[in-house]
């Protein structure tokens, strides 16, 4: 779930970064004194290679995104109401993700989640009020089309795993996705990297899905007959 944090960062930076001179010459200098003074030292940015005239950032670890949600301060950077609410929206997603860190829930804590997951996200795309350019016009939030899957997941489909989990006496500490993650960047390397890129040479019309999936059953039906993946050199000499 930590992975929503990398949308949350993108969302800020991406605001920041609307006039890039400025961006190049003093906030990305700004920031990385904030990250320094919170401790995390080695945060830095570096020109995008593949964006283009945008830069990227160190990624973090789990540890470093909640010390970062929890004390980097949005509001030196974003002001007014807007530098508010994203600040925000940053302490009410450590704070739900702290609380399902927790050993059990009760039926009214897990209800609580739910409702307040729903205003997180609606938050998070609030739409902008009023006409465009206007002096009454009240900027909104971020765009729908930044909602990714673990957004979704994290506000309407935790609640009813949390539920199922109280029930057997479970709890959301006891699970990983960590193998998933692995699977996932196995694929991504393999179907995507190099000569690959874009899913590879699509001339059987197939889909990069289609083609995952039947590289994954070959892999099934090798191991399920004990069938060697890999080929062997042999020299077969002739009789004298």
């Amino acid at each position: 779930m930590l992975r929503i944090t990398d949308v949350l960062m993108g969302c800020l930076f991406g605001d920041l970064m609307i006039d890039l001179n400025e961006f190049k010459k003093v906030t990305k200098i700004l920031i990385e004194k904030e990250m320094q003074r919170i401790g995390l030292t080695h945060f830095q940015f570096f020109e995008s290679k593949s964006k283009g005239k945008s830069w990227d950032w160190t990624s973090l670890t789990g540890p470093d995104k909640l010390i970062m949600l929890q004390h980097f301060d949005v509001t030196k950077f974003i002001a007014g109401d807007r530098g508010k609410k994203i600040s925000l929206l940053w302490k009410e997603f450590f704070n739900l993700y702290q609380f399902l860190r927790k050993d059990s829930f009760s039926d009214s804590e897990i209800n609580s989640f739910e409702i307040n997951a729903k205003n997180w996200i609606k938050l998070f795309c609030e739409p902008t009020i009023g006409k465009s350019n206007s002096i009454n016009q009240r900027r909104g939030m971020f765009n729908p089309t930044d909602i990714t899957p673990y957004m979704h997941i994290f506000v309407f489909h935790i609640p009813e795993f949390l539920r199922k989990l109280q029930h057997k006496g479970l709890n959301m500490r006891q699970f990983s996705t960590s193998s998933i993650e692995k699977k996932n960047h196995l694929h991504v390397k393999l179907f995507f990297g190099g000569t690959t890129m874009g899913g590879g040479n699509n001339s059987n019309d197939n889909s990069v899905l289609h083609d995952i999936l039947s590289f994954e059953n070959r892999q099934l039906y090798y191991l399920m007959n004990d069938t060697s993946r890999c080929i062997k050199q042999r020299i077969i000499r002739p009789n004298p």
